[in-house]
């Protein structure tokens, strides 16, 4: 049972708030639950601590010795067994050190994610393709592989990828192109994923292994991203790529299945590249508050600043058993589950997004110097609410599982095996007589799921007073969400929004007219 903050001891509320201190010290005191990892968790950090990340970001380009680094430790491997070169972590130790390297630099946990999560499974579940050994052993000792799925029309919905394998008996031919690809042009391998075409291929996705080098494959425009400036983005264009048909990794199954999986082990990935970012954020802005005066105080000693990292605290905490929880639950069933994935990913990146936000109001213009590393904090978490499922998508997607008849035990039972299914059946009543096809509605569905499913985590073992103070945060977080909950809009609602959008785009035409809203600009023909 869940007990407010009210009926709590003062000296607990304050305990939580002097967890920034602890928290500002190294990253090396995340440590002691690592068990063998812990050696391996000090050396990195020891190593990463001396790579110089702010020049990297200015030069849109990653420490020269940094992949070097990540190779020596075995980071290219995590979760790999060890007969393919790889480490074989379980995935809770593998997730720490994606967060630890994430707390350095978003770019390079990035790297991390998409290598061992994305591309790396897809190629480990394929022993059919020639020389699997050798591809697996090159690519845990560095081979960089890269994961294609992105096109102009296409995010992560396969119903909408257009690029073609024309599937023959013993060769299939690749021809589209694909968008906002990391790695691309330092890959040795890429998995891209296709709609077959030919005799029998009936439309399926099908993932393919293809070398970086493979005639008729280019790796075009580089893209120039807001943040995550030392990973390299690209767009890569397949003109009639030839493989023998060995190279297709679902053979002559649908391979979106393969895709999928791969996604919910990144949303895992993403989430913990949240968690380290926002650890970080939370160490320079508390560092920076502990010095800084206002008047007699420290800054750090001001009521409304120390609630405030109080607040990131407890959000950090929220996100870290989320991660636990869905590690767990990888080791019990041997893949991710997709609901609490997505939930997971949903909470972290939007929390992360929200401290690095608030800890760069905190240092006031240093927060907006590109000289603090907060700064680039900013920049990086912006990403992570759309990788792998911007927010939005992966929300409407939990909020009509919830709904749909077809899944809805799928959610049920997920809070049945975290010991919470009076919380399934209470937002189950909640939403009862409101309109399942209503975007506002499934939206509002996937916030009550993923506050839900943390409110079931928070409440699981609460036996300190972090934890139960984080599930407190969560019960306000819930509350508060139910203040806007969607009304059924009427025929005229909608109408007048409509209009209200059409009038500002009529005299946004006629009275703006700088070039950045001409045609040409918005039409962005690199990507539409």
């Amino acid at each position: 049972m869940i007990v407010t903050t009210h009926a709590r001891n003062q000296s607990a509320v304050m305990d939580m708030y002097t967890q920034a201190y602890p928290l500002c010290e190294e990253a090396q005191e995340r440590t002691s639950d690592f068990g063998a990892a812990t050696t391996l968790y000090s050396r990195l950090i020891d190593d990463l601590s001396h790579l110089n990340f702010a020049d990297a970001d200015d030069r849109r380009a990653f420490p020269p010795t940094l992949h070097s680094v990540l190779a020596r430790h075995g980071l290219f491997g995590l979760t790999t067994p060890t007969e393919h070169g790889g480490l074989a972590l379980p995935l809770q130790e593998a997730i720490d050190l994606v967060s630890a390297t994430a707390s350095f630099d978003v770019s390079a946990a990035s790297t991390l994610v998409i290598h061992n999560f994305l591309a790396l499974p897809c190629i480990e579940a394929a022993p059919h393709i020639p020389e699997q050994r050798q591809v697996m052993w090159g690519a845990t000792r560095g081979d960089l592989c890269a994961f294609a799925l992105t096109e102009p029309g296409a995010g992560s919905a396969p119903r909408h990828i257009e690029a073609s394998a024309f599937m023959h008996e013993d060769r299939v031919r690749i021809s589209g192109r694909k968008i906002w690809i990391g790695l691309a042009d330092w890959a040795r391998w890429i998995v891209c994923f296709a709609r077959a075409a030919g005799p029998n291929a009936k439309g399926r996705v099908v993932g393919v292994l293809v070398d970086r080098q493979a005639p008729g494959l280019k790796v075009t425009h580089e893209h120039r991203t807001l943040g995550l400036r030392g990973i390299i983005q690209n767009t890569i264009e397949f003109h009639d790529v030839e493989l023998p048909s060995a190279y297709v990794l679902s053979r002559d199954q649908d391979g979106w299945g393969a895709a999928a999986s791969s996604m919910n082990r990144g949303r895992i990935g993403v989430a913990a590249m949240g968690l380290g970012a926002l650890e970080r954020a939370i160490q320079v802005a508390a560092s920076y508050a502990s010095r800084r005066r206002l008047g007699k105080l420290r800054m750090i000693e001001n009521s409304y600043i120390e609630q405030s990292f109080g607040q990131m605290v407890l959000r950090r905490e929220v996100v870290k058993a989320m991660l636990g929880a869905s590690c767990r639950l990888v080791s019990a069933q041997g893949a991710p589950n997709v609901h609490l994935a997505s939930a997971t990913k949903v909470l972290s990146s939007e929390w992360c997004g929200l401290v690095a936000d608030q800890c760069v109001q905190l240092l006031g213009g240093r927060g907006y110097d590109e000289g603090t590393p907060v700064a680039k904090i900013y920049r990086d978490a912006r990403i992570l609410r759309i990788f792998e499922g911007p927010t939005e998508t992966l929300l409407s997607h939990l909020g009509r599982c919830l709904l749909s008849r077809a899944t809805r035990d799928e959610i049920a039972d997920l809070f049945l095996s975290l010991d919470a299914a009076p919380f399934h059946a209470a937002a189950i009543e909640e939403l009862s007589g409101l309109n399942e096809t209503d975007g506002a509605v499934l939206i509002y569905a996937g916030w009550l799921t993923t506050l839900g499913l943390a409110q079931a985590v928070m409440s699981t073992g609460s036996f300190s007073a972090s934890d139960c103070l984080a599930a407190d945060l969560v019960s306000s977080e819930l509350n508060t969400l139910r203040t806007r909950k969607p009304a059924r809009l009427s025929f005229e609602g909608r109408t007048r929004a409509s209009r209200t959008l059409n009038t500002f785009l009529h005299d946004a035409a006629s009275s703006i007219r700088s070039p950045v809203l001409t045609d040409d600009y918005l039409r962005l023909v690199q990507y539409v």
